[in-house]
């Protein structure tokens, strides 16, 4: 019987307050969705890149011999014999120059290359000595169509196949290597099973595993210990030793992913605090209302867990099912901040591999977080007595705020004006909650639009522009979130209230005004306080990823951010409008508050 009443109780609980589920629900699915998709970039870029490195079979090491006639016998038979044929390859490759374009020639023997494979995106391999290929086209490199013709050497040739080199993985300009100061414009590969001058050699490392981390201390600590090896064998001045730290493609993609990584845990943070206080405040009130229900089930014979388990349920349920919807949002998101590196990079393929980090340890912390909030809130009222519960908390004794005490401005208000100003600062922790809410929203907004600012006037920051805009957006939906639901609870706090002012004879746009210029007022105070808070924030930020300044910060993100704030404050209220004038006069002012 008891356990009936429970169950009864518990779905009636759902129906009564499907709203504020639904309101929990979406939050969550926000926070989560962000902190996951952001979270899980770095670890999606990381695992693509070692994967391109084992299947392009990339060389760790790039020997160019400072001597015309190239490395001699003697040095190729110990490059060979150190590292043994399958981790070496022997290149031939020149740089000529006509008018301002610089063009790189390679001759490598295509059917027998095993390290820094050529990827073919069009076309053909050469089938015959007059046929090449051409590096596709990048910011830099210009665009040749398959069918061209080239002149090298005085000789014609007809570009067969596109390919992209996997040392040349940026889309950035390429230094010349001969002519300082100029990078590339093209660069061809000739088929060449035999080459009279070996000017560039290969390496791989033999254990292969060591790139998985992508430049971990464990691999620079190899890197090093060999550099210095060959170093100390062919001497500085006879060869120039180049390794993946010099090779801006792949090592900036990954110093890219690292500061992405770091941006995704400070605003996991963020995200996260917001959330949980927007979950505390909505229980809070909930369980304030649910008073005289709790009272009836102490006195059927309920323990205070008996009572408490239906509200850490309620809250656990919208937290799950949030959590379930935000993955495939989280993982959309990783997928589109992935392909915005494409602008810089020629990406490897995204690895369509599920990943759960991210995502289960944001899942668990909401979902222990919340239902911990809400059963130490809900501990405090069960202990008390059923005829304290049944008895209404008394009304806040009005008092005066500080305007009062400056009769300059306090005798210029209408009565409106200063019952607003009242209802604001006596309710104080309606107020610190709203205001620390936007202005949590406002900070996160302020730092997407300051990262977009500084991402758009470095070179390859506009990489991170999408990440930035991922930000406002989530920001953005966040605090429209944030607000409705603050907004709603403090409509449904103040029932009695509002339909007394509709019995008085007030319009609906007045009774509306009279709720919603409190709303106004604390989001605009939020915003403005998250000017400065977020300013500090975003320095933060910006010291963590060693990318960008505060001064790069353009004027309109100072003004954008607490319109950002104040437009979906109104967008707030406005789905709230019908809530206010469909009220019940008779049935609101029959309770008891």
């Amino acid at each position: 019987m008891v356990t009936t009443t429970a169950f009864k109780a518990t779905l009636r609980l759902f129906k009564k307050h499907i709203i504020r589920l639904l309101t929990i629900l979406a939050i969550v699915v926000v926070s989560i969705g962000f902190m996951s998709g952001i979270g899980e970039v770095e670890g999606k870029i990381k695992t693509s890149t070692y994967r391109y490195y084992q299947s392009q079979n990339i060389s760790d090491f790039h020997l160019k011999s400072k001597n015309p006639t190239g490395f001699s016998a003697d040095q190729i038979m110990w490059i060979e014999e150190r590292f043994s044929t399958e981790n070496a390859e022997t290149v031939f490759a020149y740089e000529t120059k006509v008018g301002e374009e610089v063009s790189r020639i390679y001759a490598i023997d295509l059917e027998d290359q095993h390290i820094n494979k050529l990827q073919l995106i069009e076309g053909i391999m050469p089938a015959s000595a007059d046929e090449i290929l051409v590096e596709r086209k990048t910011n830099f490199l210009k665009e040749r169509k398959l069918g061209d013709k080239v002149s090298i050497g005085g000789n014609q040739y007809k570009i067969c196949g596109i390919v992209v080199n996997p040392l040349l993985l940026g889309r950035i300009e390429e230094p010349s290597w001969q002519y300082d100061g100029d990078h590339l414009s093209n660069v061809y590969y000739f088929d060449s099973a035999t080459s009279p001058i070996v000017g560039d050699v290969y390496i791989t490392l033999e254990d292969r595993t060591l790139f998985k981390e992508c430049f971990s201390e464990k691999y620079k600590k190899q890197i090093e210990a060999i550099k210095q090896e060959i170093a100390i064998k062919f001497g500085n001045e006879e060869v120039v030793i180049l390794t993946l730290y010099e090779n801006f493609g792949i090592y900036s993609l990954c110093e890219y992913a690292k500061k992405v990584g770091v941006i995704g845990i400070v605003f996991v943070v963020f995200f996260l605090l917001i959330t949980l206080l927007v979950v505390y405040s909505t229980m809070q009130r909930l369980m304030s209302e649910e008073r005289p229900q709790i009272a009836c089930m102490k006195t059927l014979g309920f323990s205070n867990f008996a009572i408490l388990i239906k509200y850490v349920l309620f809250v656990f349920v919208a937290a799950l099912l949030g959590g379930v919807v935000a993955f495939p949002v989280g993982y959309g998101l990783s997928y589109i901040i992935y392909q915005a590196f494409n602008l810089h990079y020629t990406m490897p393929a995204f690895p369509k591999t599920l990943e759960f980090f991210y995502y289960m340890m944001t899942l668990i912390i909401i979902l222990f977080a919340t239902t911990l909030l809400t059963y130490l809130t809900g501990h405090k009222t069960t202990k008390e007595k059923p005829a304290i519960l049944l008895t209404p908390k008394a009304p806040k004794s009005g008092k005066k705020v500080f305007m009062e005490h400056i009769p300059f401005i306090w005798k210029r208000l209408s009565f409106k004006y200063k019952s607003t100003v009242r209802n604001v600062f006596l309710f104080k922790s309606r107020l610190f909650m709203t205001v620390l809410s936007i202005m949590g929203s406002a900070v996160l907004v302020f730092a997407g639009l300051g990262l977009m600012d500084c991402s758009n006037s470095i070179p390859g920051g506009e990489s991170l522009s999408t990440i930035a805009l991922a930000i406002i957006a989530f920001s953005a939906l966040l605090s429209a979130l944030v607000i409705y639901n603050l907004t709603n609870i403090n409509i449904s706090e103040r029932n009695r209230e509002v339909a007394t002012l509709m019995v008085l004879g007030y319009h609906n746009k007045e009774v509306c005004g009279y709720i919603f210029r409190e709303i106004y007022i604390m989001s605009f105070v939020g915003a403005l306080l998250g000017l400065p808070v977020g300013l500090g924030f975003i320095e933060f930020v910006f010291g963590l990823i060693d990318f960008g300044t505060v001064s790069q910060i353009k004027w309109t993100t100072y003004v954008f951010t607490p319109l950002i704030a104040m437009a979906f404050s109104f967008l707030s209220t406005l789905l709230l409008y019908k809530k206010i004038t469909k009220i019940d006069m008779n049935a609101s002012l029959k309770t008891v508050e």
